[in-house]
């Protein structure tokens, strides 16, 4: 289960916030644009991947969010190759904007580079 952490108003006016989500073992921060989402609301819905690049396939089954300067390294588990569904953990992640090569399976762990994660 996923919970709101913290949300850090950037424009409460526009409803544009920073958002704070952890599952209990791993946290990611997210962009939320018309946010009406409060801490400690459990989140349940899909997050989605920004500028998407560098999808690799990983002999490494774990799963991994490294924050980095342009954006987050992540590895988890290609649950839905039709739709692009990366999990972590509780979180899923869309990376319909990325080209997920034709060697990697549903099932597979992938690594990959994505510069925003946003809550739509």
């Amino acid at each position: 289960m996923v919970i709101v952490k913290k949300v850090n108003w950037i424009d409460e006016d526009s409803g544009e916030a920073d958002v704070l989500l952890f599952d209990g073992m791993y946290s990611i921060e997210s962009f939320c644009s018309d946010c009406n989402i409060s801490e400690g609301d459990v989140f349940l819905d899909t997050l989605y991947g920004f500028n998407v690049r560098d999808i690799v396939k990983s002999f490494n089954k774990e799963y991994e969010i490294g924050k980095e300067n342009n954006g987050y390294h992540i590895q988890g588990q290609l649950v839905d190759k039709e739709r692009k569904i990366l999990q972590i953990g509780g979180f899923k992640i869309d990376l319909s904007e990325g080209d997920i090569p034709k060697d990697i399976k549903q099932n597979d762990y992938i690594e990959v580079d994505i510069s925003r994660v946003d809550i739509y």
